[in-house]
């Protein structure tokens, strides 16, 4: 009698995975699969966290269907990970667990949305591919036996464009909406509603708003890019963005245009031919899940077998192409070295004691910001320099590497306040996003009172609810520091909100990163 264990091993790759759509305590389900006594197990991702207080992480649970008819009980031990594209753990999590029918146990917090989606994503998503691995077993001592299965979800996606052309453009009321229907030729059998209007602000320029309504809500708004069509039939891009790597996944239906109603009429004879706009959208949905098989079943090999398969699979012929691709340079290395040894430059950041030489076309690709300020009637299109006197020179280094390079070196608290700051100016969402994230992480009792200002003056909602909560759970010290005491002379209104909190909020129990689902 082998003394050993027997293991089964489930492999779940998920196509498309940025555009889960799922928010905060939506699961997305893996096919059923038969291991170890039981025929109905399932695992159960949360891409956005299954608890309100775990929304910036991905959870994961393995689950015991209720309608099982195997034991009552089975005792397990199981691993649940995600891989890297050459089969190494990237994220991973063991426990004991006793399964009965109906449960489900696993862990709220395996890896932080951030890491997956933004700071590593090429790890953790080739292709666009999240691969979550499931190990369970038994007995203890050395694998004998293994039964190994594949299965694949891949998330939907269509992409529709088409052009909207709004008449009598120039005699518009505000808020009155421009309204065609679009409908979808697919399978999917989705119609669109495209509405085109403009709202006064306080600029007074006129914002245009391009709203976009899908008939079935299971279509989810990811990309949009928004064009004018000039009277010469050039494509003048005007508006831009990419939903899939935000943690609290926002509603973009409704984008403004990086241009105003009165730019537009200033420049009728090349924008409105015949008094008629012409927007070109191309929009992007998710449609959900529109495939999950078990696609391989191993059943029973040795393992002397499967390390022989595993071994043809990754050295074939001898190459190994992971190797070879980690050591060239990528495009972000390149473009680094290109703003390292300015290369060509044609635009210069000023501020109050430096210049900083850099290239027109990567500040326009990575801020509509910058862009506008570069291609519009503004004065930094002719004078070839774009004067910062409220950035010192470190953060404006920073800035430039981020927009080269994607990377923030060296990210320390004031610095992170900084760019943060510089990422809400200048639009540059994801290095503000990452700034949010360090500072989050980093948040303790005497930075509190700094950041719950940073986010109160920036009207961001999603960082100051959370530094509230963390106030709340921390009042005494908080309350009591000398922070604290700077900001009542400082903010005496924001004070008194924060501290009205206590009354209007239920206090619930913290609850345990390992849990049942």
């Amino acid at each position: 009698m082998n003394n050993g264990r027997k293991e089964y091993k489930l492999l779940w790759l998920i196509e498309n995975y940025s555009y889960c759509w799922h928010q905060n305590k939506e699961r997305l389900l893996s096919p059923k699969f038969n291991a170890l006594d039981s025929k109905a197990w399932c695992l159960h991702l949360f891409p956005r966290g299954g608890r309100e207080e775990d929304s910036r992480f991905i959870g994961i649970y393995l689950n015991r269907d209720e309608k099982d008819v195997g034991p009552e009980s089975i005792l397990l031990k199981c691993e649940l990970s995600i891989l890297a594209a050459d089969g190494s753990t990237l994220s991973s999590t063991e426990y004991n667990y006793t399964f009965k029918r109906g449960a489900g146990y696993g862990v709220s917090q395996l890896v932080q949305i951030d890491e997956v989606l933004l700071r590593r994503r090429t790890d953790y998503l080739p292709q666009d591919t999240l691969t979550v691995c499931c190990k369970m077993w038994k007995d203890g001592g050395n694998i004998y036996k293994i039964e190994q299965s594949s299965a694949r979800t891949r998330i939907g996606i269509e992409k529709i464009s088409f052009l909207h052309v709004v008449e009598n453009f120039a005699e518009l009321e505000p808020n009155e909406k421009k309204t065609v229907h679009i409908q979808s030729p697919s399978k999917q059998n989705c119609d669109i509603s495209s509405s085109i209007y403009f709202v006064n602000g306080s600029g007074g320029g006129g914002e245009i708003i391009a709203e976009i309504m899908p008939s079935d809500k299971n279509h989810i708004l990811f990309k949009q890019k928004l064009s004018l069509l000039d009277a010469s039939g050039n494509i003048i891009e005007c508006g831009n963005v990419d939903n899939r790597f935000d943690a609290t996944r926002e509603d973009i239906r409704k984008l403004p245009l990086s241009l105003t109603r009165q730019s537009i009429l200033n420049r009728k004879n090349d924008y409105l031919p015949n008094n008629e706009l012409s927007v070109l959208s191309e929009c992007t949905f998710s449609t959900g899940v529109e495939l999950e098989k078990i696609e391989e079943i191993q059943l029973e090999l040795p393992m002397v077998v499967l390390k022989q398969k595993c071994n043809n699979v990754h050295n074939k012929d001898g190459y190994n192409t992971a190797e070879k691709i980690s050591a060239c340079p990528s495009a972000l290395d390149d473009l680094k070295a290109t703003y390292n040894n300015k290369y060509l430059t044609d635009v210069e950041l000023k501020t109050k004691t430096k210049s900083f030489p850099a290239h027109k076309v990567i500040l326009c690709a990575r801020s509509y910001v910058f862009k506008a300020m570069l291609t519009n009637d503004m004065k930094e299109k002719n004078s070839n320099f774009i004067q910062i006197d409220d950035l010192d020179d470190d953060t404006v280094h920073q800035l430039l590497l981020f927009l080269y390079s994607d990377y923030l070196e060296n990210l320390q608290w004031e610095s992170a306040m900084k760019l943060y700051y510089a990422g809400d100016k200048y639009a540059i969402e994801k290095m503000k996003v990452l700034c949010f994230s360090f500072l989050f992480n980093n948040l303790s009792v005497s930075t509190a009172s700094e950041l719950l200002l940073l986010a109160d003056t920036h009207s961001d909602s999603d960082l100051k609810n959370l530094v509230e909560d963390f106030i709340l759970k921390h009042e005494e010290e908080v309350f009591g520091s000398d922070e604290w005491e700077n900001l009542i002379e400082t903010n005496p209104q924001l004070v008194i909100k924060t501290m009205h909190l206590k009354y209007k909020r239920k206090k619930g129990g913290k609850l345990s990163n390992f849990g049942e689902l």
